[in-house]
């Protein structure tokens, strides 16, 4: 299931994109942390996005599972990332863009943060854990089009 959900997630987000001028390119798993590369006719950039899509139940507002390559700076490939939560229809996808840098310092900061505090009881954490999370519970990236816009080199706020 969670596939299928990838996929979709990727689908609703070419489909924004398009509708804001975007000529989109899916690339099916072929270049790695590159889900999306979205080319602006009018200002001929080309940005690369990934794209991470989860199930409204199954998805708590602002908060992401990420995993431990997505903290590395220096590793991101992607411009960005397209967080879409997929609620039940007829409700609407919730959208959330950021920054991939953005990401991988706050879900870095995070698990360290985490690393600092005991467990559930009182013991050391396990620095084996991969799982990271990049979290917005205020909602400061959500719909942020026009960051993706920037990327573009276009000025416009959507």
């Amino acid at each position: 299931m969670s596939n299928l959900v990838g996929v979709a997630g990727e689908h609703f987000a070419a489909g924004e994109l398009a509708r804001r001028g975007f000529l989109v390119t899916l690339t099916r798993g072929n270049a790695p942390g590159i889900d999306i590369l979205a080319y602006h006719p009018e200002t001929k950039k080309t940005v690369a996005l990934q794209v991470k899509a989860a199930l409204g139940g199954n998805q708590a507002r602002g908060k992401w599972i990420m995993s431990q390559k997505d903290e590395d700076e220096a590793a991101v490939r992607s411009d960005a990332f397209i967080f879409i939560r997929l609620p039940e229809p007829p409700d609407p996808a919730e959208y959330s863009i950021v920054p991939s840098r953005t990401v991988a310092k706050a879900i870095y900061a995070d698990h360290r943060s985490w690393l600092a505090t005991p467990g559930s009881k009182g013991q050391q954490r396990s620095t084996k854990n991969t799982m990271r999370h990049f979290k917005d519970p205020a909602g400061k990236w959500r719909d942020r089009w026009d960051i993706i816009l920037a990327l573009a080199g276009h000025r416009t706020r959507p």
